[in-house]
């Protein structure tokens, strides 16, 4: 009964807040999330098909076959992250100065051009061979500028257009899109991976094409982030686009949300004379930057960049056969871990679920270490329990660190140096990113460190301090909403007191407004929770006692 009850509350709370332009606008967002999931996906595969290897690759005499060398590799897999930094540094400006939208249709166009690049080498020319593949590491990088701006814009969209409960799990449906394009792209490999022409890999290549397209429409329709327009003073726009996002909700509340952002906005401006880049890193926006920092550089560090990127070439080094098949089974799982997080991610707290997952993703990465350094790799058994541990660090990292980096990420910054704060976050994520995917196959190719999937104790050795990091430094910001943050951060509140800290603040306000959705629709003067509303008008079913307190 307990459990039934349990589920009665979550669905109201869900639909008291929840409005079908909300849902519609944060899923279009989140298709961008799946266009960066193929890219981020499809690599791996490409690296470990032989036609592949045979149209881009060169012929190793002493194997006889055809090989692509672990330089190119290196290069190949590391070098469109930088692309994707960059692109972290542009969107912050983007961002800025033309709004949310207008990022979103510049990533957009910047994909298509380098989709056209990758789609289109080695054709005509049989064997693509050396110039063909690094004409694909072109096209990904300049693919890879738009992924960096996605990366910072979405997020950042998704938690201004989103009330403080389900922050959470609109920003996660980015995360959950990222990896649907991840199972995608290995679907399309695994089911090409037995031809024996360009079409083998080509496919991919020119799919991708579709979600910019889309994207691109999308530019047309998406309404700009409501806290954006009220930070550059177009307060009736925003007004205009919560109504839009808040259908149901009285017009005089919503009238009030924005004027309580916009007080929030000006109480930060008054504290921070200046809104540089060097801001960032003043007074408490320091922590919240180095919170914002340390999600975005931890994540990568435990396993992910590695697994995302080399998945195909560890399975092949343990000796396991029909990877292709394997990773799709192992993202097909990802996928229903992620779909957990959009409840446990508000449910749970991002802190408690970011440190559980951490010792988790390390136990497993050590077991994926002790396994294949210290066993048979060959021994069927060896095999089943390396398989077991990576099932394993899939779910966990899906069901926490994936989701949650986002999310957090996106909602530590203040409004007003939210741009620049991410901007530095996400760069110093992929600067990791770039690191981890250069040194990953020299450490585990034969010929040079050779820890083959011994590998597993270093990222391992990350996810412990990862907890520590999150024990010592993150605060649980779920439930409350982004001005109530301000306040916070600007009082010092120290992690152990933060999730039950009581507000009093501008921020408290919001949070309230936004808790009561729908059910904050009022036809005479009326307070709501301690917030006086002026008289709207409301048709007969909404007649209610005047000068009534609102339970939420």
């Amino acid at each position: 009964m307990a459990v039934i009850q349990s589920l009665r509350n979550l669905k109201h709370e869900f639909s008291r807040e929840l409005t079908w332009p909300l849902v519609l606008v944060t899923f279009y967002a989140s298709l961008a999330g799946m266009s960066y999931g193929i890219d981020l996906n499809y690599w791996s595969g490409l690296l470990g098909l032989a036609q592949f290897q045979k149209d881009f690759g060169v012929y190793d005499a002493s194997t006889q076959s055809w090989i692509i060398p672990t330089v190119w590799q290196s290069v190949g897999s590391g070098t469109p992250t930088a692309g994707i930094a960059v692109g972290t540094l542009i969107a912050g400006w983007l961002g800025n100065r033309f709004g949310r939208i207008k990022a979103f249709w510049v990533a957009a166009g910047i994909a298509l051009v380098g989709i056209l690049v990758q789609s289109t080498a080695g054709v005509g020319e049989g064997r693509g061979g050396e110039r063909g593949y690094w004409q694909l590491i072109v096209g990904r990088i300049v693919n890879a500028l738009s992924m960096g701006i996605i990366c910072n814009i979405i997020p950042i969209y998704q938690s201004e257009v989103a009330p403080a409960k389900l922050r959470g799990s609109f920003v996660n449906s980015y995360q959950f899109m990222l990896l649907f394009g991840g199972l995608f792209a290995v679907i399309v490999n695994w089911a090409l991976s037995e031809r024996t022409d360009q079409w083998a890999y080509r496919v991919i290549l020119i799919v991708q094409l579709v979600i910019p397209t889309i994207m691109v429409v999308g530019g047309f329709i998406l309404p700009e982030s409501p806290r954006w327009l009220i930070s550059k003073g177009r307060d009736e726009e925003a007004v205009r686009v919560l109504k839009f996002l808040r259908r149901g909700t009285a017009d005089a509340v919503v009238e009030k949300e924005v004027q309580l952002i916009a007080r929030s906005v000006e109480e930060q401006r008054f504290v921070l004379t200046r809104t540089g880049w060097i801001d960032c890193f003043r007074g408490p926006n320091l922590r919240r930057t180095l919170i914002a920092v340390g999600v975005q550089c931890l994540q990568p560090a435990q396993g992910n960049s590695y697994m995302t990127t080399y998945s195909i070439v560890l399975f092949q080094a343990i000796g396991i056969t029909d990877e292709y098949k394997t990773l799709i089974y192992l993202y097909f799982l990802d996928l229903v871990a992620d779909g957990c997080a959009f409840i446990v991610a508000d449910k749970m707290g991002r802190r408690p679920l970011m440190f559980t997952s951490s010792i988790l993703v390390a136990a497993s990465l050590y077991t994926v270490g002790g396994l294949t350094g210290y066993a048979d790799s060959t021994n069927p058994a060896v095999q089943k329990g390396t398989l077991a541990a990576i099932f394993l660090w899939y779910f966990i990292d899906a069901v926490g660190w994936a989701g949650c980096v986002w999310i957090t990420c996106a909602e530590a910054p203040t409004t007003i140096l939210r741009e620049r704060t991410m901007t530095i976050a996400t760069f110093s994520g992929f600067v990791v990113n770039l690191l981890i995917q250069y040194v990953s196959p020299y450490l585990q190719d034969e010929g040079y460190a050779n820890l083959q999937g011994k590998i597993g104790f270093v990222w391992g050795s990350f996810a412990i301090v990862a907890a520590v990091w999150v024990a010592l430094f993150l605060p649980e910001m779920s439930g409350r909403s982004l001005e109530e943050l301000d306040e916070l951060f600007e009082k010092g509140v120290s992690v152990w007191k933060f999730k039950n800290f009581t507000t009093v603040g501008v921020g408290a306000e919001v949070r309230e407004l936004e808790d009561a959705g729908k059910e904050a629709v009022l036809d005479e003067k009326k307070v709501i929770v301690g917030v006086e509303v002026e008289p709207v008008e409301m048709g007969d079913e909404c007649e209610m006692d005047s000068k009534k307190k609102m339970d939420v």
